[in-house]
């Protein structure tokens, strides 16, 4: 996913590897509350150690951007209010847990390339143990729910989740994104991810805290290469752990604007079931449906129109029926679903990727498309429903 060149007038190569590792935390992924807001984060607290996006960092000082921070909560926030789920304020202390597994992952990466490594884990590893586990200065805890434990987070006992997105920009010329830049294409990456995104709607969070670093990869050069790590946590309260959906849920939903036009990377792989490889072929911004009070669903009929093209785009459908981690911690609950564009056939991309991948870019750029499908709930209601959402500018 590339930096927006238009406005710095340069013929170059810009390129921004991501990478969205699987959800970590728990809770449930139903939707929609009645007392929702549009209004965006609320930011409590801006840390007075906010670092500029390219000034080089000692790795093993606390490090936090909360500008950047802040451009991501408020797109998670927007995109929550815009579907009817209540909007998100910042929690100090969430804020916290996020800036110390956000600086975790920074140092490995800082000082180390890993060939395997899971960022929501703090554990030791055998290749890379002088960077991980206690060796690694931030270290809080092995999993997500150690580190609420040893922040003694009261909130956790209502449900958390946690989002990590770790992406690593090239310039060919040094022209690096600013970390508010990058911090709003992950997020909204995120938000095209099936297991993220599902993740992002728990209708009872009402709470969140993230920190966006920035570091020089390891073995890189400061002037040509970057890397960004986003984390972003998320907790209901007492006052909203009862919080639901009434009706059906989706995201993005009537009206909605500026959302990714590609997936080309989660783990776990939300095409697993189709064997594709989302690196070279990317889908389309998904469709997330729930309805949490039914037992199942059957989602059919599906149509994905482009309504300035006048052409139709093939989906898959992903559920419990299909679904590539049944018996596992990732598998989809009966009640919900995806709608997954398949965009093989559209010639969407505006700048050339890199050599080694075809020219796919997702569905088109700043364009209105139209879903509509048929839900058949707990086999005996069938309903109708349809909406238009629109792109944003086209990701790589």
């Amino acid at each position: 996913m590339p930096f927006n060149t238009s406005s710095m007038n340069l013929a170059t190569a810009f390129f921004l590897t991501l990478f969205l590792s699987a959800c970590g935390g728990g809770g449930d992924a139903s939707n929609r509350d009645s007392h929702s807001s549009t209004k965006p984060v609320n930011k409590e607290k801006i840390d007075q150690a906010d670092e500029g996006s390219q000034a080089p960092i000692d790795s093993s000082a606390r490090s936090h951007n909360a500008k950047a921070a802040l451009t991501a909560s408020n797109t998670f926030s927007l995109a929550r209010t815009s579907c009817g789920l209540s909007g998100l304020s910042v929690d100090p202390a969430l804020d916290d847990i996020a800036i110390d597994h956000a600086n975790y992952i920074r140092y490995v990466f800082a000082n180390s390339s890993p060939t395997v490594f899971n960022p929501h884990y703090e554990s030791e590893m055998t290749d890379i143990a002088e960077v991980t586990g206690s060796n690694n200065p931030f270290f809080k805890g092995r999993d997500f729910s150690d580190r609420l434990l040893a922040a003694d987070y009261q909130n956790a006992r209502y449900s958390a989740t946690e989002n990590i997105a770790h992406s690593i920009y090239y310039s060919s010329v040094g022209e690096l994104a600013a970390a508010e830049v990058v911090a709003g294409l992950m997020a909204k990456s995120l938000l095209a991810a099936p297991y993220h995104l599902r993740s992002l709607m728990v209708p009872k969070s009402s709470l969140t805290g993230t920190s966006v670093v920035t570091y020089q990869p390891y073995g890189r050069t400061s002037r040509n290469s970057q890397g960004y790590v986003l984390v972003t946590h998320a907790s209901a309260t007492k006052a909203t752990q009862d919080r639901t959906v009434a009706g059906i849920f989706t995201y993005p939903c009537q009206g909605v604007s500026g959302t990714a036009t590609a997936l080309y990377n989660e783990t776990p792989d939300p095409v697993k079931h189709t064997g594709r490889d989302l690196r070279i072929n990317p889908i389309g911004q998904p469709i997330y449906i729930n309805v949490p009070s039914a037992e199942t669903i059957e989602v059919s009929n599906v149509k994905f129109y482009d309504t300035q093209r006048n052409i139709e785009v093939p989906i898959e459908l992903l559920d419990y029926r299909q679904d590539p981690y049944k018996n596992t911690v990732y598998a989809l609950p009966a009640n919900e679903a995806f709608i997954l564009p398949m965009t093989d056939d559209l010639k969407s991309c505006e700048i050339a990727r890199r050599q080694d991948q075809s020219q796919q870019c997702g569905l088109y750029g700043n364009t209105e498309y139209r879903v509509s499908y048929e839900v058949l709930i707990d086999n005996k209601i069938l309903q109708q429903q349809s909406f238009s959402f629109t792109t944003g500018e086209v990701n790589y």
